[in-house]
């Protein structure tokens, strides 16, 4: 999905018959979890190769975790539905590295995504001005959880477990704890 697409938007660019689109969309209409549609949510359409103008099959993810299937049941001319939650694997990832330019550019080299380089500024946010207090040479050491589909891809991060930020030679740790 795009900016500006609507499920309507998108069912009407189907070549079904009315009839189906009309089931479509109040099938998707109906599901509380599918009120929003998100930007690049992911659509999967299965065509009826025998009768194209009807879909057999579709599915909706609804975050990265979740997705919705939509099966066309022809004796009640409904489509029935079933959530999913995707397999995955959680693992902990381990990155340090000195900092060079700026402590987002040196993560972001180091593969670390976005939202935990923020996460990761937040939790130092009362005790360090990342203009002022980062030398050249400083380092950090990160440790947070990543979640892996089936394809070994990492789909999602999760929390920091354990963070070291050394200024100046002087270790800063901040460990995730469980209550």
């Amino acid at each position: 999905s795009k900016p500006g697409d609507t499920y309507q938007s998108i069912i009407n660019q189907l070549e079904i018959d009315n009839k189906e689109k009309k089931k479509l969309l109040n099938s998707i209409l109906k599901e509380k979890s599918l009120k929003l549609l998100r930007i690049n949510q992911k659509f999967i359409f299965k065509f009826d190769h025998l009768n194209i103008k009807r879909i057999i099959s579709f599915k909706i993810e609804t975050d990265k975790k979740n997705e919705i299937i939509f099966t066309n049941n022809l004796d009640i001319d409904k489509f029935s539905v079933k959530k999913i939650k995707k397999n995955f694997t959680k693992r902990l990832a381990y990155k340090e590295t000195a900092i060079i330019e700026s402590l987002y550019k040196s993560a972001i080299n180091l593969g670390i995504k976005p939202n935990i380089i923020i996460e990761f500024a937040r939790l130092y946010g009362f005790q360090v001005d990342f203009q002022r207090d980062i030398w050249k040479n400083d380092s950090f050491q990160i440790i947070y959880e990543e979640y892996l589909d089936n394809d070994n891809k990492i789909v999602d991060t999760g929390e920091i477990i354990f963070a070291n930020l050394n200024l100046q030679n002087s270790d800063l740790q901040l460990y995730k704890y469980e209550y």
